[in-house]
């Protein structure tokens, strides 16, 4: 193509320098042309001068001796401006044929002048000077038809070669405007062919260019000519390289978006630095799913909008260390979209790409360890507790129940005072209470088997309200009232359990809610039955001042008590014998006030 294009422009330039070398020899020509007329209408005025010098000469002749006639100096001015006249003639170039002429008229000049001067010389009256007037005045005519006869000669060569001139400036004016006329469509010509090579091509491989920036690499450019196939080879070469290429990439982000949307714990890719700084990038699927959130809605948050007040205010730390290039792992809190905690592990470090510093963190979910180191605790609990209890039994028991009859036999046979008889009653009752301690104990390491048979629930709890109100916690204050309100359910169905169990937990939460309410209150008992989940709901609420959030957990935890005589023993109990009927105990504050506590049983149970 580059040979094309030199060509091109070698012919069109020729063409152009043909052209103004013909115009520059046409104008050369017309000006010599010109220059020549220009010479002859000089020749012509000369000859035109010499003439009518010629002519004043024979005029002064004629006036000779008559009152007009001019002096002979005059006279002799007059022929020397005539032969100035004639030897001017000499000055141009001439043909031979004109020389030849200009010659013999210079010597024609030369005998007119020294007649004239002999006929000037010589007297009027003489004989003579009447010849030589006539032999001057025969001369001038003769010098004056030839004069006139190269002036003819002259206007005819003169009036050629106008006519000549003014034809060839015709044609060369005709040649001229077709050139002028001719030479831009020559020109457009030529460049639209020169265009047209070019810009073909061009077309072709711009238009492959936006294919390939739209992402169509599989599009191939055609069989080109020149130099553009060979840019048509390397953009077909580049595309293939980049379509290969490509393909790598794709089947490595593949492999990385299976591993990273795969993975069972939650990764996070934030922002380590600047304004944003734990602003999410990008987050996974088990990311979205531990928060309860959709990805698009994690990555229009920060992490510490997940993380709960106390992990929040420590993120500035952490952020800190791991910019310093530390890999921390720790165990903070989360809070999921309907405000639920929860324990989670992190394990984050700096990740850098592209000159730019992220922070990369894999979160994992540690609820389920944490219940079971919680179930393991509570296990080595009750493994001790056991043991405790079968040592108190062993060490304690027998020597007690001695001690308890001699007690008693004393307070009855013996003649006491009535005050020394009320401090053995009141040892009795104290022995009385270390064996409820010990059968506590004993219950709760060693619950007894449950004995399952069809029961009806509804008179359970009206014969456990009936033995609590005869308790002491229900009668110890007589100023107070603790009303009871029943809403039970119609319809509700016998279910498979353990009557004396379940009597135990009902008796148990029923004391508690008397003591919850010192000042007197409501104990409400309502009953209720989830047909899907096929069990029937138990309430127990009281109007007292609630459960505190920190105690929710620990209630349920063996010896945590807020009584000042109480064991910690009666809700781990009775949260073990639900469990054992295949139901729940679960504890909240109610909307107005005081603490619910709801037991969930299987109206089904059968025992392995």
């Amino acid at each position: 193509m580059r040979k094309r294009i030199v060509l091109g422009l070698s012919i069109f330039s020729l063409l152009f320098l043909l052209g103004g070398i013909s115009i520059i020899l046409t104008i050369e020509r017309s000006t010599s042309t010109l220059d020549t007329l220009i010479k002859l209408h000089q020749v012509e005025l000369l000859r035109g001068n010499l003439l009518m010098q010629a002519e004043k000469v024979r005029s002064d002749l004629l006036l000779k001796n008559t009152r007009h006639a001019r002096s002979v100096e005059e006279v002799k001015e007059q022929i020397r401006r005539m032969e100035q006249g004639a030897n001017v003639c000499f000055g141009c170039h001439h043909s031979a044929s004109v020389a030849v002429l200009l010659t013999e008229l210079r010597a024609h000049v030369e005998r007119y002048k020294k007649t004239i001067h002999r006929a000037l010389a010589l007297q009027t009256d003489a004989p003579s000077a009447h010849e030589e007037e006539e032999r001057a005045f025969s001369l001038g005519n003769d010098l004056i038809a030839k004069i006139n006869a190269m002036v003819g000669m002259a206007s005819s060569r003169l009036e050629e070669t106008t006519r000549s001139t003014i034809q060839r400036n015709a044609r060369m004016k005709k040649a001229l405007y077709l050139f002028v006329v001719m030479g831009p469509f020559l020109a457009v010509g030529v460049a639209l062919i020169i265009i047209k090579g070019f810009t073909r091509p061009m077309q072709e491989l711009l238009g492959a260019t936006r294919r390939f920036k739209t992402g169509d690499l599989e599009y191939r450019i055609g069989a080109l000519q020149y130099e553009f196939g060979e840019v048509a080879a390397s953009l077909n070469e580049m595309a293939r390289a980049l379509r290969e290429h490509m393909s790598r990439i794709e089947e490595s982000e593949k492999r990385y978006r299976m591993l990273f949307e795969s993975a069972g714990d939650a990764i996070f890719v934030l922002e380590a630095e600047g304004e944003n700084a734990g602003a999410i990038v990008a987050a996974n699927r088990a990311a979205a799913e531990m928060h309860c959130y959709s990805v698009d809605e994690l990555l229009r948050m920060n992490i510490r909008d997940l993380d709960t007040p106390d992990a929040a205010e420590k993120m500035g730390n952490r952020l800190e260390r791991m910019l310093q290039g530390e890999w921390i792992k720790e165990e903070i809190t989360h809070c999921k979209r309907d405000g639920t905690v929860f324990p989670v592990e992190i394990s984050a470090g700096l990740l850098e790409l592209k000159e730019h510093r992220y922070i990369l963190a894999f979160d994992r979910d540690i609820t389920e360890r944490r219940q079971a180191e919680e179930e393991q605790q509570r296990a080595e609990q009750m493994r001790i507790c056991g043991e405790f209890a079968a040592g108190l039994a062993h060490e304690i028991k027998n020597p007690l129940a001695g001690i308890k009859v001699s007690m008693e036999v004393l307070a009855e046979e013996s003649p006491l005072p009535e005050e020394d008889r009320e401090v053995l009653v009141q040892v009795v009752g104290e022995i009385r209470r270390i064996e409820l301690l010990i059968r506590d104990l004993l219950n709760y390491a060693k619950p007894p088997r449950p004995q399952f048979m069809s029961v009806v629930l509804h008179n359970i709890l009206d014969a456990t309200l009936s033995f609590a109100l005869k308790t002491p916690s229900f009668s110890a204050h007589g100023d107070r009232t603790v009303r009871i309100e029943k809403a039970f359910a119609p319809g509700v169905p016998e279910i498979t359990a353990d009557p004396l169990q379940l009597q135990q937990v009902f008796l148990n939460l029923f004391l508690n809610a008397a003591d919850a309410m010192p000042e007197g209150g409501i104990l409400s008992v309502r009953t209720a039955v989830d047909g899907e989940g096929g069990c029937v709901l138990v309430e127990v609420a009281d109007t007292g001042k609630g459960v505190e959030e920190r105690m929710r957990e620990k209630i349920f935890q063996p010896f945590y008590t807020t009584k000042a005589k109480g064991t910690g023993l009666g809700l781990p109990i009775s949260k073990r014998l639900v469990e054992q009927q295949g139901g729940t105990l679960q504890v909240e504050n109610g909307p107005a006030g005081g603490a619910v506590f709801r037991i969930t049983l299987p109206i089904a149970r059968y025992p392995a």
